[in-house]
């Protein structure tokens, strides 16, 4: 049996363990890679999903306004609305009209009177 040369057997063990830690890096390395993509795409699937919500609000917002044809009948139905109120405004004035000149009628006949 030969003597055992212990700066050689140091230097095994330095290397295996520099080898050793070199791993243990590389591993950390990498489970830290794959959490820090897992923790991005958990937010960009977050952001999605947002968006996602945004646009069904909009597109049921944009199925429940009126088209064209709403629009023209609701036209057609305020233009016989102001047609309406154009003759009873007419109507009004000669009724107000009237009623100065039957006012008039009464003063003057009640002053009369007396």
């Amino acid at each position: 049996m030969g003597a055992i040369d212990w700066t050689a057997a140091r230097f095994l063990f330095d290397l295996l363990s520099a080898l050793f830690m070199g791993g243990v890096a590389i591993y950390v390395w990498w489970t830290n890679r794959t959490r820090a993509t897992g923790a991005a795409l958990g937010e960009v699937h977050g952001r999605i999903d947002q968006v996602d919500k945004h646009i069904a609000r909009i597109e049921q917002t944009l199925d429940s306004r009126p088209g064209y044809a709403e629009i023209d009948v609701l036209r057609s139905e305020m233009a016989t609305i102001s047609r309406g109120m154009a003759e009873i405004s007419a109507q009004m004035q000669s009724t107000t009209a009237l009623l100065g000149r039957l006012h008039e009628y009464l003063l003057t006949e009640k002053g009369n009177a007396r």
